[in-house]
């Protein structure tokens, strides 16, 4: 009798080892909160908590990883902070590569695009807790 609660343990944590919690709190978050603009298009998104105290704040950080093809009729050296996620009250909100813990490891490609040209990006957004709305690049700035 006495082995009974011991294998029952045994294999509580058997099946505990085998769960693999997120990495740093991230959470795979459902496709539906960012639709694909223009020339890009989203292979991968994740949300993070922000790593600073701000009393009163409900940010995040959606950190999207996507294909940009520059459509844009001419050479362009693409900025990240014209990365831009406008949401559905068309408030805009920037991207960054650095700056955050959620952004630590980020490296983007520099160079320039011809037209024609496609190349991946990593950029992380700030915005309101559950945003929604479409990612794009905006050459006008």
């Amino acid at each position: 009798m006495k082995r009974f609660p011991f294998l029952a343990l045994l294999c509580v944590a058997t099946l505990l080892a085998g769960c693999k919690e997120p990495q740093g709190s991230e959470v795979k978050t459902a496709s539906g909160f960012i639709r694909s603009g223009q020339d890009i298009v989203i292979k991968d998104m994740r949300a993070y908590p922000t790593s600073d105290a701000v009393a009163y704040t409900n940010d995040q950080y959606y950190v999207v990883r996507f294909g940009f093809t520059n459509n844009l009729g001419l050479a362009l050296k693409p900025k990240i902070d014209h990365f831009v996620i406008e949401d559905l009250g068309k408030v805009r909100y920037l991207g960054v590569d650095s700056g955050s813990t959620a952004l630590v490891g980020i490296s983007n490609y520099d160079g320039i695009l011809q037209k024609g040209d496609s190349h991946d990006y990593t950029v992380g957004f700030r915005v309101p807790l559950n945003t929604q709305g479409q990612l794009f690049y905006d050459a006008t700035f």
